[in-house]
């Protein structure tokens, strides 16, 4: 009877893997669907920047909406992590190296995007350092995909384009 239940058990483990896999594979396959078609923030011309002024001044600067409105329209892509600092130093890498230097009183629109694409890029890092930290098997593909974006400065708010927004509708 043990043995039974033994196998019983096993065979339930081996399915909900399989079902968790298979979860992940489906993710991992609309995520891959999504393409990022906002404008790098940085790289706006004078006459888009003005454009961009005239569309924010509804907005207090650093509110939610304001941020919002950037999130949604613009993507940065930040400076890459050399690949000699470990996996769990992103974090304060990130902090002591990729820092706005000017008092937050003189940020433009591009600062506060920036800014806030660092902050998603730090809780990715934070993520992935309390997770490396106590994991004891090896890296799967999609911790190694997140490390690889944490790295290169990916945008983490590619789920808050439009067209991303429209899919889910």
């Amino acid at each position: 009877m043990e043995t039974s239940n033994i196998k019983v058990n096993e065979a339930e483990k081996v399915d909900n893997t399989k079902i968790t896999a298979q979860m992940l594979s489906e993710q991992e396959r609309l995520s891959a669907q999504i393409v990022d078609t906002r404008k790098e923030i940085t790289e706006l011309t004078e006459a888009e920047l003005k454009e961009l002024e005239k569309e924010t001044k509804q907005f207090e600067k650093g509110s939610f909406e304001h941020l919002r409105y950037l999130r949604m329209n613009f993507k940065h892509i930040g400076e890459e992590i050399p690949k000699d600092v470990p996996i769990t130093k992103y974090y304060r890498y990130i902090i002591e190296n990729f820092r706005i230097m000017k008092p937050k009183e003189e940020w433009t629109d591009i600062d506060y995007k920036v800014d806030n694409s660092q902050w998603q890029r730090l809780m990715a890092a934070s993520g992935l350092r309390q997770r490396l930290e106590v994991q004891e098997i090896p890296l799967i593909d999609r911790q190694k995909r997140i490390i690889e974006r944490v790295r290169n400065g990916t945008d983490y708010d590619v789920h808050s384009s439009k067209k991303f927004l429209e899919r889910l509708q």
